[in-house]
């Protein structure tokens, strides 16, 4: 079985099978889909460490609003 469905906002949205036997419905699976952009490439990347056995602290402009969990890594 395939089903194509157009998702037209960004966040979590939530799909779900189901059956009907003698006037039951019973859930046969599902998925949740995350919907949002790609994140942008980081900008003004700024690091400083406070003496030599300082933990470097960082910055960055991450760009647009990507909707969606993104993780950062240096």
């Amino acid at each position: 079985v395939s089903k194509t469905f157009l998702v037209h906002s960004y966040g979590k949205h939530t799909f779900t099978c189901k059956t009907l036997c003698e006037e039951k419905k019973k859930l046969i699976c599902g998925i949740d889909i995350q919907c949002g952009n790609p994140p942008d490439e980081p900008r003004n990347v700024s690091c400083i460490q406070y003496g030599t056995d300082g933990y470097p602290t960082c910055t960055w402009a991450k760009g647009n609003l990507t909707y969606i969990h993104t993780m950062y890594v240096i």
